[in-house]
């Protein structure tokens, strides 16, 4: 076998979804940006690496050795310390203080990232693909941190799966790796018995690993003993991979021996490729086997350098607790020297891996005393981990302080003279941080923005350079907020800070010019790329254009001067400029900024914050060298809601909408069936067109959880929807009521969350279906009307999750125009001159059934109840019974669902506004029992759930003779009860 084109095409698929998910390393997304907005035929580059492979010696290629001329590094602090820091720790006594400037910052720790051309990086990936799953083959699944996907591992097969990740997801693999040793050691604690937990860290890890690319090309023959194709290719990758590394290595040499006296002399792994994750964790796979084999302890787990063991009825001496156990438990894995203070070492092949002294930390829980310790601990994981899976809302009226700072204490927490100091929690700020940005992603904050000046006052001196991380989400809610006058302020107030760095080195505490002058360097770059990241989420091809011009005067001559600080900011061709149109070219901006799904994948220049350009625009279309190169999956529902606003205009048929969104869909991203089908069929009688739509597996279930929201639909709301002389209710106040509903929803394990006709702002629609996806739940809602010119859409939602190939997740989202307008609904249409969006109907109406986790439902939308013609269709079809309402009038609707409920036999559930009530749930039983629940007024937001009997209600409706005992009603004349077998 042969490297062709498309191996190499496939890598670079892998390398840029590498790079998009990169959040610190954005030197690698800049340079991936640049390769592809630069390079007109990616496919030329693709050939040169191809024809560079199919060489006896591709070492000795004179294109491959331009490349490695080109390698060089970035280098980041660590850690970053004010000068006067040094001063105060030497007084007598201790000196807390909140003032983080200084006119010098001095930096001693760093980090060094690999800067190449992209072409070498698409080698790497490749050797990634093809030698990596003979590394993977070797490691323990002790091993949690930088595992291989299962895509990449099955890519040297010629049918290899359609996925572009190199790894596992972060967050899963982390959360595996932690929660596990404190589910291990509360088990262990549990049972009444002694339980030990022991955490250690690697020191400079990748700058410690000393390994021979030999062991790897033995490793690769093992591998493909059976396939002399592609172990060619492998071993080729090799020997270039190899060459990249010892360039890498004799670039930083002899910066290494001034930041890492220890390792010196040692083969450092590149930190900024996906090989080196690979190849870092191999190389430790030997200390895994050791600790399984030789140790087992109850419980081991490392994530890259970071050790966690758990111990049952653990042995050691209470004098010297740390070095007796290890004594004990890890004498055959762990040594001991002296050498430069280096107490315990980790011994590869001779190589000594040493530990980190203050990260080595034994916790002893005895069965004898309280092990609140170890439950709190616990409790608080499982507290943090379930926050993540909930909408964030309580950021929004707090102080960042509350959340930014940990307070240190020594001693009592009610004594002013406990503490010790505050310590900044990167990890709350964060959260802080995207709480605002989403929040004002979403809805329009009606008060004035208290956010910056508090960002102004915690990113400010040491601070400000030490979270460099965070600037980018500084510049994100600068720009999400319109505030572009904060993005230039920060922008140019980080440039000057930057100037007071110093490095210096550890051991002699003396300056160093060189390593001072690159940091100030790369620290700017990484500037400019944060800001740049984010502004090309806007339109700015033309900036400075002639309407952000105003005329400014100066010395009796008139010039144009930018009226935005960011166009002021961003000159037209500088690099900064040139930073955010690679950015948006190549589409590896930050996606979730995005106000409307696959926006950033049309050929659209607005702005991509906003989704008015974008929801209805029929002439905005798909760019298919984006789509080509996605640096992310796309999930179904994104297409369909991108495909839906083309479809509402007269033009169209939005009942074939979902057919062909669905089609276009498969044949774009899949090559096997996706599990959603759609199945038309006509009323003989009525005329009425009927659809069955079957998503996800078709599994019968026993019951489901069902949460109905009680929310108030403001009639005004409904009416500035509609109104082109005002604006939709985005509040803070509104979204805040949608997160305490979902949330609750989540909280009561729903299945399914229905809620009211017109609940959700069109904008919103996005957000709406993405949490089904993300969470797994089932949202039925009413969505405002959708404007398309003088056309008002009232369209019901459907969002139907479900998993692809039982492990990925995935949605369908439907969308129906109501059939039926309400007479006060036309009436507030008609006086604003618009017309129904039934009228576009191509038939006289149009409704569809649905088969999703076992269940089989319909919905209808408010007004349509009312046609007697129109409710029965689905008689002896349906589980259940939906209807989304907005009505005053709730005795009429309440008959109406009673009668629904014995003539279709089937649950019946209405979710109306809260201010007029009547929500319930109704299933076919006696009178007494019939109402299972019944909602009227209140004005707090929130859900109510009940539990559907569908295995009990299928079992009866199958019998031709119920008998008394059975809980649920007669069945109506004319029932056919051999339909249930298709349910």
């Amino acid at each position: 076998m042969e490297l062709k084109i498309h191996h190499v095409k496939k890598a670079y698929l892998y390398l840029k979804s590498y790079a998009y998910y990169e959040n610190l390393n954005l030197f690698l997304k800049q340079r991936v940006a640049e390769f592809e907005a630069l390079h007109s035929e990616l496919d030329q580059s693709f050939e040169d690496i191809v024809r560079i492979m199919s060489g006896e010696n591709p070492c000795d290629d004179e294109r491959f050795n331009e490349w490695l001329k080109r390698i060089d590094y970035h280098l980041l602090p660590k850690v970053v310390e004010r000068r006067e820091a040094h001063k105060e720790s030497e007084n007598f006594g201790l000196y807390i203080s909140n003032v983080r400037d200084s006119e010098k910052y001095q930096v001693s720790k760093v980090n060094y990232f690999i800067s190449a051309p992209v072409e070498l990086h698409i080698i790497e990936v490749l050797w990634c693909l093809f030698a990596g799953p003979a590394l993977e083959k070797c490691m323990s699944k002790d091993s949690y941190g930088n595992r291989m996907h299962p895509s990449a591992l099955k890519f040297a097969n010629d049918n290899y799966s359609s996925g572009q990740e190199i790894f596992k997801r972060y967050i899963d693999q982390y959360n595996q790796w932690r929660d596990r040793a404190i589910n291990v050691a509360t088990e262990v604690s549990a049972n009444g018995d002694n339980v030990a937990l022991l955490s250690l860290d690697l020191e400079s890890f990748f700058y410690n690993v000393n390994f021979d690319f030999g062991d790897v090309k033995k490793l690769i023959t093992d591998y493909y003993f059976e396939n002399s194709g592609f172990e060619v290719i492998a071993l080729k990758l090799n020997e270039l991979l190899e060459q990249v590394y010892k360039k890498y290595q004799r670039i930083i040499a002899p910066r290494i021996k001034q930041t890492h006296i220890n390792c010196k002399n040692k083969k450092c792994l590149p930190i900024g490729m996906a090989s080196s994750a690979i190849i870092a964790n191999w190389y430790l796979s030997d200390f895994d086997d050791c600790i399984a084999d030789d140790v087992r302890p109850a419980y081991y787990g490392r994530y890259v350098d970071d050790i966690i063991m758990v111990f049952r009825r653990p042995k050691f001496d209470v004098e010297s607790p740390i070095p007796s156990f290890l004594k004990h438990y890890l004498g055959s894995a762990l040594s001991t020297t002296e050498d430069a203070g280096l107490e315990y070492v980790i011994d590869v092949g001779g190589n000594r891996l040493p530990m980190q002294k203050d990260k080595l930390i034994l916790q002893f829980f005895d069965k004898n005393h309280s092990r609140a310790g170890l439950d709190v601990f616990k409790k608080e994981l499982d507290e943090r981990s379930s926050a993540f899976r909930f909408l964030p809302s309580d950021h929004i009226d707090k102080e960042l302080d509350q959340f930014a700072y940990d307070v240190l204490y020594d001693g009592s927490s009610n004594k002013l003279r406990s503490i010790v100091g505050l310590s900044e929690n990167e990890t709350e700020l964060a959260k802080y941080l995207s709480s605002h940005i989403i929040a004002h992603r979403l809805c329009r904050v009606n008060k004035t923005d208290t956010v910056i000046p508090q960002l102004k006052k915690f990113f400010k001196g040491q601070s400000a350079l030490q979270f460099f991380r965070l600037w980018e989400k500084l510049y994100q809610y600068s720009v999400i907020t319109r505030n572009y006058s904060f993005s230039s302020f920060f922008y140019q107030y980080i440039g000057s800070e930057i100037l007071r760095i110093v490095c210096i080195m550890p051991i002699t505490r003396k300056l160093s010019p060189s390593l001072t002058k690159k940091m100030r360097s790369d620290l700017m770059r990484y500037n400019k790329i944060s800001i740049g990241i984010t502004a090309a989420l806007l339109d700015i091809k033309t900036f400075p254009s002639e309407q952000d011009l105003w005329l400014f005067e100066e010395d009796e001559e008139v010039f144009l001067k930018p009226k935005s600080e960011l166009s002021r900011l961003i000159d037209f061709a500088s690099e900064l400029h040139a930073f955010s149109w690679q950015f948006r070219l190549s589409n590896l901006i930050r996606h979730y900024l995005v106000s409307w799904p696959l926006a950033n994948f049309s050929n659209h220049e607005s702005d991509l914050t906003s989704e008015i350009d974008y929801v209805g625009d029929v002439e905005v279309k798909i760019d298919e060298n984006k789509l080509e190169y996605s640096p992310r999956f796309i999930h179904l529902d994104e297409w369909q809601i991108f495909n839906l606003g083309r479809s509402l205009s007269p033009e169209t048929d939005l009942n074939q909408w979902f057919s062909e969104a669905l089609n276009s869909y498969k044949e774009r991203f899949f090559e096997h069936e996706i599990a959603v089908e759609n199945v038309w069929n006509q009323c003989e009688k009525s005329g009425i067109t009927k659809s069955h739509l079957s998503i996800g597996d078709k599994e019968p279930t026993d019951q489901i959880t069902l949460a109905i929201a009680n929310l108030q639909v403001d009639e005004r709301d409904i009416s500035y929807a509609v109104r082109k002389d005002r604006q939709p209710n985005l509040s803070f106040n509104r979204q805040e009521n949608i997160y305490n509903i979902l949330n609750a929803a989540l909280y009561e394990k729903s299945d399914l969350l229905v809620m009211p006709e017109v609940a959700i702002p069109v904008s919103w629609l996005p957000f709406m279906v993405s949490f089904s996806r993300r969470h797994q739940i089932g949202l039925i809602f009413g969505l405002e009307h959708w404007l398309s010119g003088n056309t008002a859409y009232n369209l019901i939602i459907e969002a139907l999750p479900f998993k692809l190939s039982g492990r990925y997740k995935s949605c369908a989202m439907t969308a129906r125009i109501k059939n039926h307008y309400a007479p006060a609904e036309l009436e507030l249409l008609e006086s604003v001159r618009l017309k129904p969006g039934n009228l576009d109907l191509k038939s006289s109406a149009y409704y569809h059934r649905v088969s999703w986790r076992g269940v089989s439902f319909a919905t209808y939308n408010c007004f349509e109840l009312s046609d007697i013609t129109h409710r029965v269709l689905f008689k002896s079809e349906i589980d259940l019974l939906f209807a989304c309402v907005w009505n005053k009038d709730t005795n009429y609707y309440q008959h109406i669902l009673e009668s629904a409920v014995r003539d279709l036999h089937c649950y019946t559930v209405q979710s109306n506004t809260s201010q007029y009530g009547g929500s319930c749930v109704l299933r076919p039983t006696k009178t007494e029992s019939k109402t299972m629940l019944y909602v009227k007024g209140g004005e707090n937001s929130c859900v109510l759930t009940a539990k559907l009997d569908i295995k009990g209600l299928r079992e009866f409706q199958y019998k031709s003779k119920p008998s008394a005992k059975d809980y649920f009603k007669h069945l109506p004349p004319g029932y056919d009860s051999e339909s249930v077998l298709g349910r």
